[in-house]
């Protein structure tokens, strides 16, 4: 009936052997009790409308659970009947429970990155490997092949702040010798279809991210389970959106040594794209580099290799390959970036599609099944597009927002262009660890990171190291300097605004959404939002807000006054549209002041006195709130009803938390 108020329903129980045939009618897929019930009476009266079924109960026990399968086809049973079980080929695992994942659980990018064990370990070497956050797996959305591990949990010493820290007691660190194992997982809770993905070596799993581990074949049972034949059969044995280890056990598994081979390879492919995927983005600890940098860097290199050939060959593998002929164009190369991806991602769906028809021949569900794959469900590039009437469509502003959160982290030195990979990811490191770590000096670096940590974001140029203008030099930087106002244009038509615009109006707002509310890089802000720096966590030391102070919104003040002396002496000797301009920039000008001046004596100074020291152990949640009113307001982060839960976690020094 599926939760319906049911007025006249009526059951008969009989006390003998089953020996024949109960009648049912499947209305789930109806929506309302008046449709449900003219159903009902329509099947009475014509049992082959095609949801009336009669069934066998004895065939019931052959489904594992014995649920009332009763729409369920005699090639159903069979696979129960003539294959084996997932529990019976490895071992199926539900995952620890950390208790207090506030104070336990962090992003990955909350934290020192040199505290953090990225390598493949062993569970009984944990307390001799000196780290103290591990990659944890806690399952997330709908995604297939590779993905989803976002986080780290402190296992310090054999997790011992975990079991002995006093405010933790609902903890389970349960199978520890599965922790860092390579093995299969899939979000125990779902909003839609089963996923399962690889899961490599170094991770930790909990109860949200269950697993399975020492498989024989882990690349042909990942192929299976993302595929439709689980789909049906899972419809079966959990018909709720919860995949619980008991029901994953039970999934029947056929292996076919003639389709083998062809399927392990294309779950290597499916993995292999997905993976490329997940780490394009810079919240994947393996980001290297953005895809529009690296299309820059792969076409210097193909126009060069190029070059070498004949005139003919030349324009025939142009032609064939999409090389752009002017690298130097971000047009040229955004049109690159998408027909990449979308070879790969028509590849990946192509992909699955061969896989389904496979395993439909393997399990003989050729009458019950398509191969059929909706495009909506290919799990990669879900921020970067859409399916439209049928079309994958690019969305030319999150590609460049992406763009450009990279340019950021090249201003702060937590990315470079002159090194792949996280460079600045650790508390307190200065320009000096930058240039150690890159391995040049500065005058040969092709940009060069902030000096002092701190990025004006003004609605003008009012420093010449403000964001905007950091922005042009990253963007001559990386695409030289000929075609950069072409360049320019092409950013601001794609974001759909000014640059300048963009950062004092949507930059920090799309960090925030990018970073899922734990930010990197916080915005240091007036009251009234007319001053604002960015800072980089890492980066930030006691003296940072000192700086703030006297190297940046002091002076602020000043120039905003000596401008409004220039304007008074319009307002003067000026024509009379001149005077009108000056009267309006002066009141402007006047409130800009007031706001400047109120965070420098109420907010600022006081801060800058005491010289606050982070801890980034602590997550983003508890240090931001040790900033107080200095940050800009962020709903989930340093609103007032955040900061009244934060003030009562029993693991930090509330006295710390400021409003």
């Amino acid at each position: 009936i599926g939760g319906e108020v049911v007025q006249n329903a009526s059951f008969t129980f009989l006390n003998a052997k089953p020996t024949y045939k109960g009648s049912y009618v499947r209305l789930v897929d109806f929506d309302n009790s008046e449709l449900k019930r003219n159903k009902t009476l329509e099947a009475i009266q014509n049992p082959q409308c095609g949801w009336f079924y009669t069934a066998n109960q004895k065939d019931f026990e052959k489904i594992p659970g014995s649920p009332i399968g009763y729409w369920v086809k005699n090639s159903i049973y069979r696979i129960f009947e003539n294959s084996d079980k997932i529990q019976e080929l490895g071992d199926v695992r539900q995952g620890l429970i950390p208790g207090n994942t506030i104070a336990f659980l962090r992003h990955w990018y909350e934290v020192n990155n040199l505290k953090i064990g990225y390598n493949s370990i062993q569970s009984s070497d944990i307390i001799k490997y000196k780290k103290r956050w591990f990659l944890y797996n806690k399952g997330g959305g709908y995604r297939r092949w590779y993905g989803n591990i976002e986080h780290i949990i402190n296992l310090e010493n054999d997790g011992y702040e975990i079991k002995y820290s006093g405010y933790n007691n609902n903890y389970r660190l349960r199978d520890p010798e599965y922790y860092f194992q390579t093995g299969l997982t899939w979000s125990k809770i779902s909003s839609g279809r089963f996923s399962m993905r690889l899961m490599q070596r170094g991770c930790v799993f909990d109860i949200a991210g269950c697993s399975i581990f020492k498989l024989k074949d882990n690349e042909y049972i990942l192929g299976l389970c993302n595929s439709k034949i689980i789909d049906i059969i899972l419809e079966l044995i959990s018909p709720t959106l919860n995949y619980e280890v008991d029901h994953i056990k039970k999934l029947p598994v056929n292996s076919n040594v003639v389709f083998f081979d062809n399927i392990v390879l294309h779950v290597q492919h499916n993995i292999s794209i997905s993976k490329s995927d997940w780490d394009s983005r810079e919240t994947s600890w393996d980001f290297q580099q953005n895809e529009l940098i690296r299309c820059i860097s792969n076409c210097s290199q193909n126009c060069a290799d190029i070059d070498l050939l004949n005139n003919e060959d030349r324009d025939e593998i142009l032609e064939i390959e999409k090389i752009p002929t002017d690298s130097n164009l971000l047009e040229d190369c955004y049109e690159a970036y998408k027909s990449k991806w979308t070879e790969m991602f028509f590849q990946l769906h192509r992909n699955e599609e061969e896989l389904n028809r496979q395993f439909i021949e393997i399990y003989g569900l050729q009458d019950e099944l398509t191969p059929d794959v909706p495009l909506e469900e290919i799990t990669i590039l879900q921020e970067e597009t859409s399916i439209e009437n049928g079309e994958l469509v690019f969305h030319a502003d999150e590609v460049f927002a992406q763009f450009v959160s990279y340019a950021v982290g090249c201003m702060f030195g937590r990315y470079s262009l002159d090194k792949p990979g996280l460079i600045l990811a650790n508390q307190g490191e200065t320009l000096q660890d930058y240039l150690e770590k890159v391995g040049r000096g500065e005058e040969e670096l092709t940009f060069v990171p902030d000096r002092d940590n701190i990025i004006p974001v003004l609605d003008d140029e009012w420093f010449r190291d403000d964001i905007v203008e950091r922005f042009y030099t990253f963007l001559k930087a990386s695409f030289g300097e000929e075609n950069f106002r072409k360049n320019l244009d092409f950013v601001e038509e794609c974001l759909g605004k000014d640059i300048r615009k963009y950062f004092t109006r949507d930059f920090y707002k799309d960090h925030i959404r990018r970073y899922k509310k734990r930010p990197i890089y916080w915005m240091f802000s007036s009251p009234k939002g007319y001053f604002n720096v960015l800072v980089y966590l890492h980066r930030y030391t006691p003296d940072t807000i000192n700086r703030i102070l006297n190297s940046y919104l002091k002076e602020f003040i000043e120039k905003l006054k000596m401008y409004r002396s220039q304007q008074e002496h319009i307002e003067v000797e000026g024509s009379v549209i001149e005077q009108n301009k000056a009267r309006k920039e002066i009141d402007r000008i006047n409130v800009m002041l007031e706001d400047c001046m109120q965070y420098e004596t109420e907010i600022l100074y006081p801060l800058a006195t005491e010289r606050i020291a982070l801890d980034l152990d602590d997550g983003v949640l508890v240090n931001y709130n040790k900033l107080g009113s200095a940050l800009a307001l962020v709903d989930g982060l340093n609103d007032k009803k955040t900061k009244e839960k934060v003030r009562k976690f029993d693991w930090i020094d509330t006295s710390q938390i400021r409003d």
